[in-house]
């Protein structure tokens, strides 16, 4: 299989729990790892591009992310991908969504070195070929598409949502019970709408989608055009019946809030705290939804104002108990690694910049893995060596060396 593009190349890793899920009535912590004897295995998926710019996406699992090398040059399971490999991790099996044709494979490690195709699942009649999805719980994996309709002149736009429950293992679904869709309205020239929704997670009751959040513009030579509002949004919607939509804002924030396939929202003591994806002239900022699916508006955290520079994000990772990492990017940069990580607190507030971690190219997929009360994160910059990293607190040590300049990291999953 070989994937088309002239994007940059990305790796993305995964592994058999997914340590990002959320439930209905517990916390967003990462799982701590095995016993005290068992090794963890990382399954680690890399997109490789080859001299004419072709992408192939491998996967092969390791205990050792600390003291190894690893390479992905025509090396591992290859993994099926129109336009794109997806991947993520769930109840100790890969799931993979083959973007470009609405099919979804589940993978099961054998053991050794490879993996074998349990079950698959078309969903491009209920949710189209290019949907994106993710998974909110052991049991469930969520499909989710935003179809917009323009009328003739391209000064109206309506907005459907369209979403899917596919049970995991198996991926089961039953079409009449488990695909709704929603008119989310039609608006008009002026008006803000929501053009995209992923990253979801489950609060109590309901469940909480990131957006992407346009005001509709002037027609650009009769083709439809849009701009950035000055507020962020929210889909929510109650669980598990996947009723009574809502769109929630925020007008102390700007930019879109779903993440750009990474997580941009985690579930702490009762709220859901989301970052925003920064565009021209926005700070980088927490903010959170309480379980009633509403903004809280007592609570801003402005990353931009606490390190005292213009920085730029796009999501975050929780390491457990309100701690985490984020990349702050160079938002008046154009070059190359233009993204540093942080510690963050989002309990108290809190940012730390990590300077002894390589500034790298941090926008695409990029995720990371919690075992053992450690966190692990690839950083890969362009042109120079690419090693897993392993952050405790505001510690930092380098680990296992990766491919360089064939790859771009996308993270590490268990």
């Amino acid at each position: 299989m070989k994937l088309s593009t002239t994007s940059k190349v990305a790796a993305l890793m995964t592994a058999a729990a997914f340590f990002g899920l959320t439930s209905c009535d517990k916390n967003d912590e990462p799982s701590a790892g095995g016993g005290p004897t068992e090794k963890t295995v990382f399954h680690v998926a890399a997109d490789v591009t080859d001299p004419d710019e072709n992408v192939a996406v491998f996967m092969q699992p390791t205990t050792n992310v600390t003291d190894t090398t690893l390479t992905f040059m025509n090396n591992g399971y290859e993994m099926d991908g129109e336009r794109s490999a997806r991947v993520t991790a769930a109840g100790g099996r890969i799931y993979n969504l083959n973007y470009g044709t609405g099919q979804i494979y589940e993978l099961e490690h054998d053991g050794n070195t490879s993996y074998t195709k349990v079950s698959e699942v078309d969903i491009s009649h209920l949710v189209g070929t290019h949907p994106r999805y993710a998974a909110v719980s052991d049991e469930m994996l969520l499909a989710h598409n935003v179809v917009k309709t323009y009328n003739e002149e391209n000064t109206e736009v309506q907005i459907t949502l369209q979403i899917v429950k596919i049970s995991i293992p198996g991926l089961n679904f039953n079409a009449e019970n488990d695909f709704i869709e929603h008119d989310l309205g039609t608006f008009a020239i002026g008006d803000s709408f929501v053009g995209r929704v992923d990253a979801p997670v489950i609060m109590d009751n309901k469940v909480y989608y990131g957006t992407q959040y346009r005001l509709l513009g002037q027609p650009d030579n009769g083709e439809p055009s849009s701009d950035r509002p000055d507020a962020i949004a929210t889909v929510v919607l109650d669980w598990p019946t996947l009723e009574n939509p809502k769109t929630v804002t925020y007008e102390n924030s700007k930019g879109d809030t779903y993440g750009y396939r990474g997580k941009a929202m985690h579930v702490i003591d009762g709220f859901v705290y989301q970052i925003n994806m920064t565009t021209q002239g926005s700070n980088a900022v927490i903010t959170r939804l309480n379980n009633q699916g509403e903004y809280d508006t007592s609570y801003k955290f402005d990353i931009t104002d606490k390190v005292g520079k213009a920085v730029s994000s796009i999501n975050w990772h929780h390491a457990g108990e309100g701690k985490g990492y984020v990349a702050l990017g160079d938002p008046n940069s154009d070059e190359d690694n233009i993204y540093e990580i942080a510690y963050i607190d989002v309990v108290a507030q809190d940012v730390q910049i990590l300077n002894e971690v390589p500034k790298s190219d941090m926008w695409y997929y990029q995720s990371g893995a919690v075992d053992q009360g450690k966190y692990y994160m690839a950083i890969s910059p362009v042109g120079a060596d690419a090693y897993i990293w392993e952050f405790e607190g505001t510690t930092a040590t380098k680990g296992a060396q990766l491919d360089g300049g064939n790859i771009f990291v996308q993270g590490i999953y268990k």
